[in-house]
């Protein structure tokens, strides 16, 4: 593959990024006999396709020049490894999320200089299952921008590059990086060993969380389990500090189609923003309802607030204020702070590259407290993935409604 023009990809909003890599895994059993041939199949058929897509979605193919502050869409190339994996898929479809295994099954650099925009790591299994690891600089897009790479290299697997849509590149022009973007993001957590939990909430249990809202409010199934989350995390932080601290949620927002800008939903880049919403607690407000307002208050006045939006310099401002609202209360001692990615809505599912769709999709555990959102394959659950420490672990299976509403 070879693209002669180098473009240069960047806007205010991807500067405004943590340096780091974002991270999916996509598992896949194995559905015939002949695990060897097939797999083999599978890998050449993945690495050669995915050659034909990165023509289209050239960005990623490119690096970040640092001191110039884009990224140079160069054609170097993205990194696709393939690695055997001594165990059974199963293991970790049935629960088993073994911290150090999910770490081997998608590696990463620990910087952004000289190295691959995307790395995508192909696990094959003794049982023939395989897992696809796919890491990508935040600075490159949002979950959004990786669903749909992800979706057009399936589709290109499956029906052939005419079957390929090229994405919205403006964005770039429209929010262009102007000066020098001075970004402080506080420090992943040292000497803090983290585990990845699963929490599942089915669509009965939703319903049933739901039931015990005020009928004269709707509220999204998303909204429910952050306020059930919040919940939880407020009495585990008064039971550790023997007090109630302020709750500080911060969650992420996809911007499109919710400006009153013209900028398609197949926009590449980073284009969302964070919601911060804060609140003191009394012990009179330990109770459900009291959750469920905050979240529901705060994502309600986020959205009217970017829905008025209709020039470009309001949007940017918004967002770079957003960003640094919530990284000023990531350094903060004196508050409860929740971190969640929701990529519930984003087709992880249908990600089908010719022998069928994947029977899991999860994110990889980093050294940080942080709470991940994806819709669950069936009956329209919700997949909480969540990074604690073992004593927090301990904590958060044992609390009533996590008893309660999930398995």
């Amino acid at each position: 593959m070879v693209i002669t023009l180098s473009t240069q990809f960047h806007t205010i909003k991807d500067e405004l990024q943590h340096p780091g890599y974002a991270s999916f895994l996509f598992y896949y059993r194995a559905n015939g006999e002949n695990h060897e041939d097939d797999t083999f199949q599978r890998l050449c058929l993945l690495e050669e396709l995915l050659s034909e897509t990165l023509v289209v979605f050239y960005p990623l193919a490119g690096r970040y020049v640092e001191e110039e502050l884009f990224i140079n869409c160069n054609d170097q190339g993205v990194e696709f490894v393939s690695a055997k994996v001594n165990g059974q898929l199963d293991h970790l479809l049935q629960g088993d999320f073994d911290a150090e295994l999910l770490g081997c099954l998608s590696e990463f650099p620990l910087g952004l200089a000289s190295n691959p925009l995307v790395i995508i790591q192909a696990n094959v299994f003794e049982c023939g299952g395989l897992v696809i690891s796919l890491r990508s600089c935040h600075k490159l897009g949002d979950m959004c921008t990786m669903a749909t790479f992800m979706n057009s290299w399936a589709t290109v697997c499956r029906s052939g590059k005419n079957e390929l849509a090229s994405p919205y590149f403006e964005l770039s022009s429209l929010f262009p990086v102007k000066g020098s973007v001075v970004t402080h993001w506080p420090p992943l957590c040292s000497g803090v060993k983290f585990t990845m939990n699963r929490f599942v909430f089915s669509g009965a249990a939703l319903s049933r969380l739901k039931l015990a809202v005020a009928k004269n409010v709707r509220i999204s199934r998303v909204e429910v389990v952050c306020a059930l989350l919040c919940k939880v995390f407020v009495t585990l932080d008064q039971a550790k500090h023997g007090r109630l601290r302020p709750l500080v949620v911060c969650q992420s927002m996809n911007l499109r189609g919710r400006v009153n800008l013209p900028i398609p939903t197949n926009a590449f880049g980073n284009f969302y923003t964070m919601v911060v919403g804060r609140r003191t607690m009394d012990q009179e407000d330990l109770n459900f309802e009291v959750f469920v307002e905050v979240i529901h208050d705060t994502f309600v006045s986020a959205k009217t607030r970017y829905a008025a939006i209709a020039d470009r310099e309001s949007c940017m401002n918004m967002v770079k204020d957003s960003t640094r609202e919530s990284k000023e209360w990531a350094h903060s001692d004196e508050e409860n702070v929740v971190a969640i990615s929701s990529w519930c809505g984003f087709p992880f599912y249908d990600i089908n590259f010719g022998w069928g769709k994947p029977d899991l999709v999860s994110n990889t555990c980093i050294p940080v407290r942080m709470v991940c959102l994806i819709d669950s394959k069936f009956d329209g659950g919700i997949d909480v993935w969540i990074m604690l420490s073992p004593e927090e672990k301990v904590l958060f299976e044992q609390h009533p409604d996590i008893v309660a509403f999930t398995s």
